[in-house]
């Protein structure tokens, strides 16, 4: 018999929970969904339209829906879904395959379509992460590794007055709410993957539950089948404290069941040098729906982070949590330092169209803690007919960044546009160079190069713009798009079409992940040495300056990428060598994990790891190390490298208010990803080793004896200053792959450059 999707499954689960749950509304039996929600079916279209859809399911005896479809590719398709009880609903465990021709399908369109039974009157949503501890068992895990996040469901909360459906999908659909529009609820994006044949998989929990209970961790745990569920917090926004403070840490425990519970709970805290803080264990007995909320005191008196582990344990299974805490001093931006180089490349912070995303003022409160005074800034339109409300947003948005002491530089999403079009640019730049955004400096695109051929980029887009820019707006700064790696025949074809002459700066993404700033071996792909070479020689020669605005070092629970230290002390490193060589000025990619439309962990895409901050805005190591960084070096100038002897140790001196501040290092032990990619079975099996982030990765470092000026002060990483041994007008250091800032050392030789191979 076929049935609606809501009927088979209220069928089948009141059947196997008639015995373990009343059959009230209020307790979210399969009676109380069927008043919120009438059926559920799966549509599927390619871009000519409905390919196939779901009209009706039977239920077989094995727990599984069986669909009947229709629709031009029905025959083509087939649709199930497992049933499963829960406490307060249900569970469907969706399969769709599709073995016809393939098709281009339309992402916006594929999807599950839900039938309210009321009128929504609001829906929010949220997303749940959860620590995986790798064995080896996904291609992007280092066995035996730290834990790492990643996207236990996407939570949605759909409210009926007084009525709330929690929807907990395994499919993460970034716009199922976009721009806080509630009229959205009803459909969810789930999209078959390219090629045939394909099969997509997704898994949807709905839960009726009180509105005391619409805790998205409590839902997680009940959807999940975990019978307790843990959550670790702080009060602060971004889990910060100042040195010395005491951080109260929330652990939440809840018993998600109607049965007593029974569970043993591990909590670990350690520094940054490895010291553990903090060691307990507690066997624990909750009552049915019962709750334990208990703090944990922590306090740091050095800067750094202290990291929070947490393993909660029950007959059967168990749940990791992780929380990172910063301790640095909280700095207040004040005015803004046009001169600084310290730049971000973007934040994320756009609840107005993501509602799950943090606020801006949050976001930027954050940046201005680390001495961020740049930001790439893609929300200033490039249109012809930008409207007054516009205008005023972008000033208004403008003014936000300049109260943390950030100033705003505009990239503009422009494309190559074709021939008979580029006399229309010239009104579209007159009505971008009327708004505020807070700076004189206007990007002109993103990574085209992958896309464009230079001469195309260059008559076309880069000269008209600029040509308009020096016309209507004499003192804008023209700044190149950034360009998606500095190769050879690409910007060679860029320079000869005259490239350098319409711009005031040249803007690159030299990239080099996983491979440090120093590495090179005489190739010129994909490195960050031949790469600045070229861009440095060219700018050099047309009087012009150069700024990295993405530079790079994402950590990633990838075998072949950088563990959360070496990403840290790549990024000090790569933000030294730039200053050293010239650049202008530095924009770190990115601020915070995920993508500028998605906040969340997602482990299969290293797109999602770059940040200086997890997704739910706590720091990792690379963070702290870039408010130290600029506490330093912001405001001094570079002198150039010290000749420490050895090609392979590093010195940079720079001078601020008449003080030499040096930073060093060793490039003698290299990371376990630092070398060659071709041929390739050199690299595929490499990997590096598994650590947790608290124990030191520099196994062999170098002892060195360098003159002393008097007592001399070596700061750390994290920003922990000590009083080095100075014996016979020799100062005693180690030096390892993470910098350290020196103050008082006597002169030293002086390279002439870097790099030989720099201009």
């Amino acid at each position: 018999m076929r049935t609606s999707l809501f009927a088979a499954v209220a069928l089948g689960v009141a059947a196997t929970t008639a015995s373990a749950a009343p059959a009230s509304p209020e307790t979210g039996s399969p009676l109380a969904l069927r008043s919120l929600l009438h059926d559920v079916a799966y549509r599927a279209e390619d871009r000519a339209g409905l390919a196939f859809r779901t009209v009706g399911a039977v239920p077989g005896p094995d727990g599984t829906l069986r669909f009947s479809l229709d629709g031009p590719a029905a025959n083509q398709a087939e649709v199930t879904a497992t049933r499963g009880p829960l406490r307060h609903g249900f569970r469907l465990s969706w399969v769709i395959r599709y073995t016809g021709p393939e098709r281009e399908w339309n992402g916006w369109q594929c999807g599950f379509q839900h039938d309210f039974g009321k009128d929504l009157t609001g829906a929010r949503q949220s997303t749940l992460v959860r620590w995986v501890r790798p064995t080896g068992a996904h291609p992007w895990e280092v066995p035996g590794d730290t834990p790492y996040p990643d996207t236990e469901c996407q939570v949605r909360l759909v409210e009926f007055g007084e009525s709330v459906l929690a929807m907990l999908s395994s499919s993460y659909d970034p716009d199922w709410l976009y721009g806080n529009q509630i009229q959205r609820a009803p459909f969810s994006r789930c999209t078959l993957p390219k090629g045939t044949p394909c099969e997509v998989r997704s898994t949807v929990a709905y839960l009726v539950v009180p509105a005391a209970r619409g805790i998205p961790a409590l839902l997680a745990a009940e959807a999940a089948g975990r019978p307790v569920a843990l959550s670790l917090g702080t009060a602060r926004p971004g889990d910060l404290f100042a040195p010395g403070e005491t951080a109260a840490v929330e652990v939440a425990l809840h018993n998600v069941t109607d049965r007593g519970q029974s569970c043993r709970l591990e909590v670990e805290a350690w520094t940054y040098r490895g010291e553990r803080l903090l060691q307990t264990t507690d066997e624990l007995s909750l009552a049915p729906d019962g709750a334990q909320v208990m703090a944990r005191q922590i306090t740091s008196t050095e800067r750094g982070l202290v990291f929070l582990s947490a393993r909660l344990s029950w007959d059967g299974g168990e749940q990791l949590e992780r929380l990172s805490l910063g301790f640095l001093p909280d700095r207040q931006g004040g005015e803004t330092r046009p001169g600084s180089p310290f730049a971000l490349a973007a934040v994320t912070a756009t609840p107005e169209r993501y509602p799950d995303q943090a606020d801006l003022e949050t976001v930027l409160s954050l940046a201005e803690r680390i001495g961020v005074r740049w930001v790439r800034s893609g929300w200033v339109p490039f249109k012809a007919d930008t409207t007054a409300a516009e205008a005023e947003a972008v000033l208004r948005r403008a003014e936000r960044f300049r109260r943390h002491g950030i100033l705003p530089y505009a990239q503009v999403g422009a494309t190559v546009p074709a021939a008979e079009e580029v006399g229309a640019l010239e009104t579209r730049v007159a009505a971008t160079t009327r708004l505020e955004w807070g700076s004189p400096y206007l990007e002109v695109g993103n990574e085209l190069n992958y896309s464009a051929k230079p001469e195309e980029y260059v008559g076309r887009l880069l000269r008209p713009v600029s040509r308009a820019m020096r016309g209507q707006w004499p003192e804008g700064r023209v700044v190149s798009m950034g360009l998606g790696g500095v190769t050879k025949d690409w910007f060679e074809g860029f320079v000869a079409a005259g490239g350098m002459e319409p711009l005031d700066v040249l803007a690159v993404h030299p990239g080099c992940h996983p491979r440090a700033p120093e590495y090179y071996e005489g190739w010129d792909g994909w490195v960050f040495r031949p790469q600045m070479a070229r861009a440095m020689q060219a700018a050099r020669a047309a009087g012009k300056v150069v700024w990295i605005d993405e530079g790079y070092a994402p950590a990633a629970p990838s075998p072949s990428q950088l563990d959360l230290r070496t990403a840290a002390d790549y990024l000090v490193r790569t933000y030294v060598c730039a200053l050293a060589i010239g650049v202008e000025r530095l924009a770190w990619y990115q601020f915070q994990d995920g993508v500028w439309f998605a906040r969340r962990p997602n482990p299969e895409d290293l797109e999602y790891s770059f940040g200086m901050l997890y997704t739910d805005l706590s720091p990792k190591p690379a963070y702290v190390a870039y408010g130290a960084m600029t506490e330093r070096l912001e405001g001094a100038t570079c002198e150039g490298r010290l000749d420490l002897g050895a090609e392979d140790l590093y010195g940079v001196r720079f001078r601020r208010d008449g003080l030499a501040i040096d930073v060093l290092w060793s490039y003698r032990e290299k990371h376990e990803t630092d070398l060659p990619w071709w041929p390739p079975e050199a690299f595929k099996d490499k990997s590096r080793r598994p650590a947790e982030p608290w124990v030191e990765r520099w196994r062999a470092p170098v002892a060195t004896a360098l003159p002393a000026a008097g007592p001399v002060v070596v700061t750390d990483l994290m920003g922990n200053r000590r009083d080095a041994t100075v014996q016979d007008g020799k100062a005693n250091l180690t030096l390892t792959g993470s910098p350290v800032y020196v103050q008082g050392l006597g002169e030293l030789p002086r390279l002439p450059r870097l790099w030989p191979e720099m201009p």
